[in-house]
C-alpha cells in the first residue's frame, strides 16, 4: 500500500505539471487555480495516509486524519496548515473557486510545511524513498 501512496504522490505532482502546461497552452490562458491546490491537498493527503498506513493506523476519512493530526505529538505541528489547506481545497473543488496567486502560494505554503514533517517520518518509517515533492515550478 505505502509504495502506492508514494507512487500516487508523484502521479499527482506530474498531473499538477501537465495541468499547468495544458492551461498556460490556452489563449487566453485558462485559470486552473482550483484543481491546482486541490491537487497539492491530494498530495499532502496522501503523505499523511501513507504514514498512517506505516503506523497501523486506519484513516478512512478526513475527519479521523485530522483527528489523528491534532492528537499525535509529532503530527500537530502540521494540523492547523494541513487543515487550512483541505479547507482551501474545498471551497475550490466544491465552489469552484478560482484563487488569486497571494491564496495559491498561501496553499503551497502550507503544502511545504505538512510535506517538510512527513516526508523525513516516512523515511524514518521504512519508506526512505519517499519522495520531498516541489510543485513549486507548476503553480
Amino acid at each position: 500500500m505505502c509504495q502506492g501512496c508514494i507512487n500516487l504522490i508523484e502521479h499527482d505532482l506530474r498531473t499538477l505539471e501537465l495541468l499547468n502546461e495544458s492551461a498556460r497552452s490556452k489563449k487566453p490562458p485558462e485559470d486552473v487555480t482550483d484543481w491546482k491546490c486541490t491537487l497539492l491537498f491530494y498530495m499532502a493527503c496522501i503523505y499523511v495516509k501513507a504514514l498512517g498506513h506505516q503506523r497501523n493506523k486506519a484513516l478512512p476519512r478526513h475527519s479521523v486524519a485530522r483527528e489523528w493530526l491534532n492528537s499525535d505529538s509529532d503530527l500537530i505541528p502540521i494540523a492547523k496548515p494541513y487543515r487550512k489547506l483541505e479547507d482551501r481545497s474545498q471551497d475550490a473543488r466544491y465552489e469552484g473557486r478560482k484563487l488569486s496567486p497571494a491564496e495559491l502560494a498561501e496553499a503551497h505554503r502550507w503544502f511545504i510545511e505538512v510535506r517538510n514533517v512527513l516526508v523525513p517520518l516516512l523515511r524514518a518509517a521504512g519508506l526512505p524513498n519517499t519522495p520531498l515533492v516541489n510543485p513549486q515550478p507548476f503553480l
